[in-house]
């Protein structure tokens, strides 16, 4: 059978169109989609031994200069340079690497390069605690609780432990400094509010200490050897120690002669 018009073979297509089904485009990722990598080397180090570990530290890698100063410090003490550690843990705290500004910290406060230096020492667990280096803040408190170095202030140092414990420090220091607080309701009070204020804006958190910080202006890596600073000495119990008693010495009697009385004066008769 022939087609009436000349319209047929588009009536045809037309007919059979529908019928082909196209997917529809979607706008949407599937939920199970998984998601980009940023990284395919899972954060590895680039070094496998320690002469590849010096090169990238030589060329100022932040991780590798705090993991190369790690391995001099707790090293061969015989061939350690503490110089060669405080440079290359400046260069890593610098870069990024907050853990380095505590250990900088601890070698001051322990007085590795010289005697103790708690100013100093202070000054690099603050940067760390900004950090939120929770090593670095119970250590604050426990200066500042203890007194070593620094005025003692339980307000200040139940504070700083406060912060450490959020922020996953392993120590029952806050515990302990409650307890002896027990009778002091308003000082746990007045810490519990500083500690506030402390989370509230720690990148910027300065310390309430009684030394003042004066920060290093040597160049990286030139240790400054700083006068020694009288500790104070923590307000602990102590039995009381009774000195022996001790007799006291007798002078040996000694014998002298009698003394003659002097003869009597004549009065002067006007």
């Amino acid at each position: 059978m022939r087609c009436a018009t000349s319209a047929c073979p588009l009536l045809f297509l037309s007919v059979l169109l529908p019928l082909v089904a196209f997917p529809a485009k979607s706008t949407k990722e599937p939920v199970d989609s998984p998601p980009v990598l940023i990284s395919k080397d899972g954060g590895k180090p680039k070094w496998s031994n320690e002469e590849q570990l010096k090169r990238y530290a030589a060329k100022g890698d932040p991780q590798a200069c705090f993991e190369l100063a790690e391995l001099i410090l707790y090293g061969d003490e015989s061939k350690r340079d503490l110089k060669q550690v405080v440079r290359l843990l400046e260069q890593a705290g610098s870069g990024g690497i907050s853990n380095a500004w505590f250990r900088l910290g601890k070698i001051y406060h322990d007085g590795l390069t010289g005697a103790p230096d708690y100013g100093r020492a202070l000054d690099y667990y603050t940067r760390a605690a900004r950090a939120r280096v929770a090593e670095a803040q119970h250590n604050i408190g426990a200066m500042l609780v203890s007194g070593r170095g620094v005025k003692r202030d339980y307000v200040e140092g139940l504070a700083w432990l406060i912060v450490a414990t959020k922020a996953g420090a392993v120590s029952q220091a806050e515990i302990q400094v409650r307890d002896r607080l027990a009778k002091r309701p308003a000082e746990i009070k007045a810490a519990e509010t500083r500690a506030g204020e402390l989370l509230a804006n720690l990148p910027a958190a300065t310390v309430r200490a009684g030394l003042k910080i004066t920060p290093s202006t040597e160049p990286s890596g030139e240790v400054r050897r700083a006068a020694p600073v009288p500790v104070i000495t923590p307000e602990v119990d102590k039995p009381v120690i009774k000195a022996p008693s001790i007799d006291p010495l007798v002078p040996a009697k000694i014998s002298l002669p009698p003394v003659a009385a002097p003869a009597p004066v004549p009065v002067m008769k006007p």
